[in-house]
């Protein structure tokens, strides 16, 4: 193990098992207006594809992911952890986590996690009163009691569960309830917050968020979260962003400064930079006809990443680039970014959200690495 020229320490592929098929209809998804045809992922494709995975780390985590990947029911797990321990190098870590809605959760499921280590994320709004005004089902009614059942199933027979909160214009306003409810339910939790291009569904439209009522509500979080100081109970990006301004090693890929932390790998083997670019014209390979080391070697990917590069170019021109990295791609779309990124909504955003967070951390004794006039 030690002799092999591994590509990354970690690596940590988002694997779409059924590509956006769901037994809900959030309003935010824009897999929610018409649900695509039913493809779950062939054995042939995983077997490619967790092969190619094991290949460029000593330490993969696998993602698994949908659409609802519970979709698929369990022997296509168990099927992940039989290729898993036929393929993997000696010495090689191997560990795997899967988000959920969380509604269809059994014994049988919480049991299979529990007993191959699986990690659960489960999606979970907030209080009930918020999480149903956009995690609804088929006939438009509340998730909120499904998944509690699923949380407390999962939790019965010992699964580790997490959970990830999507922020939404109807939720924005309320980080107090969020956090208490996250913290009395003794789940640490992701927070993610919804966005939306310009060809979008008017209702992921109408449920985005302005980047800097994202940076308002993240800080009012961060507030809440500093002053419990409780070290049990962790928010991701919170940690990520303390971490930044204290001139650590976040984790998220949107505080790195790179697109190839989380990878992901549609049902059918195709890959794309992450989940926020799923469409044709960025796919920058196929796992069937090439290495993960060739898929980021390739034409595509150079394309990919020069841009980047080059946005990052203008965004070192500003004093909070070593901590920001210059943010998501997804951010970055539109002219007006293009031609004055220091000006632009998400930048003003960024910048307000860590000089605020860091101001927060000074008063608390902490010494942020970045003195920023």
């Amino acid at each position: 193990m030690a002799m092999r020229n591994w590509q990354f320490e970690v690596f940590n592929p988002v694997i779409k098992v059924v590509s956006g098929w769901c037994n809900l209809r959030c309003d935010y998804c824009f897999y929610a207006g018409s649900q695509p045809i039913v493809e779950t992922m062939s054995r042939q494709t995983l077997e490619a594809v967790m092969e190619r995975c094991l290949e460029v780390a000593p330490f993969v985590r696998f993602i698994w992911h949908g659409g609802e990947p519970t979709l698929t029911g369990v022997s296509f797990y168990e099927d992940v952890v039989s290729i898993g321990e036929a393929l993997y190098s000696p010495g090689q870590r191997i560990r795997h986590s899967i988000q959920t809605n969380g509604t269809l959760i059994t014994d049988e499921w919480a049991r299979f996690f529990k007993e191959n280590g699986f990690g659960v994320g489960v999606s979970i709004d907030g209080p009930e009163k918020l999480h149903n005004l956009v995690r609804v089902d088929t006939a438009g009614g509340g998730s909120f009691v499904r998944v509690i059942r699923g949380i407390n199933i999962l939790r019965s027979n010992g699964a580790k569960v997490s959970a990830i909160a999507v922020v939404n214009n109807l939720t924005v306003n309320y980080p107090d309830e969020i956090f208490w409810f996250m913290y009395n339910m003794r789940l640490n939790f992701s927070i993610n917050n919804c966005t939306a291009k310009p060809d979008d569904p008017f209702e992921v439209r109408n449920l985005a968020i302005s980047p800097m009522k994202y940076a308002q509500f993240l800080l009012a979080m961060l507030d809440l979260w500093l002053k419990l100081d409780d070290p049990s109970f962790m928010i991701r990006p919170l940690e990520d962003i303390v971490k930044a301004v204290l001139g650590k090693q976040p984790r998220l890929c949107k505080y790195l400064g790179n697109c190839t932390r989380f990878l992901t790998i549609g049902h059918n083997g195709k890959v794309y930079p992450c989940d926020n670019f799923l469409t044709d014209e960025y796919c920058l390979g196929d796992l069937h006809k090439m290495s993960i080391t060739d898929v980021l070697q390739g034409s595509q990917s150079k394309a990919y990443y020069s841009g980047r590069q080059k946005m990052q170019a203008k965004c070192k021109q500003c004093g909070w680039y070593l901590i920001c990295k210059g943010g998501c791609m997804r951010e970055w779309e539109g002219e007006t970014y293009i031609s004055n990124p220091v000006n632009h909504e998400f930048c003003q955003a960024r910048r307000y959200l860590f000089e605020n967070a860091s101001k927060i951390l000074s008063s608390l004794g902490y010494s942020t690495t970045v003195n920023v006039s």
